[in-house]
């Protein structure tokens, strides 16, 4: 049996969408690592919660905490693989550092 033209340009489209949903899926398992660790590497010390959490949420991240002076930022397309564990002190933020929760 043979394809229409038609038939085969919808399957063809069908494929890259397939292809496309893919990539979105696990792009952030590829490079949510680098991401993570520039994003950590470019917080300042210093800085308070509030401007720490408004710079996470600009990457689409998510700061949990602060409690007792230490907190993490994660990424839910990741699924809290890539961490940057943060320590906060009277000054505001005092460290920050990746972490990968494989």
């Amino acid at each position: 049996m043979t394809l229409t033209i038609r038939r085969k340009r919808i399957n063809t489209a069908l494929g890259l969408l397939l292809l496309a949903g893919l990539a979105y899926v696990l792009w952030p398992f590829v490079f949510g690592r680098g991401d993570m660790q520039e994003f950590c590497a470019m917080l300042q010390p210093g800085a308070s919660p509030s401007k720490v959490r408004a710079l996470a949420a600009a990457q689409g991240y998510e700061l949990r905490g602060p409690t007792d002076g230490r907190a993490f930022i994660h990424s839910f397309r990741s699924f809290g693989r890539f961490t940057c564990d943060l320590r906060f002190g009277s000054t505001g933020l005092q460290s920050s550092g990746f972490t990968d929760n494989n």
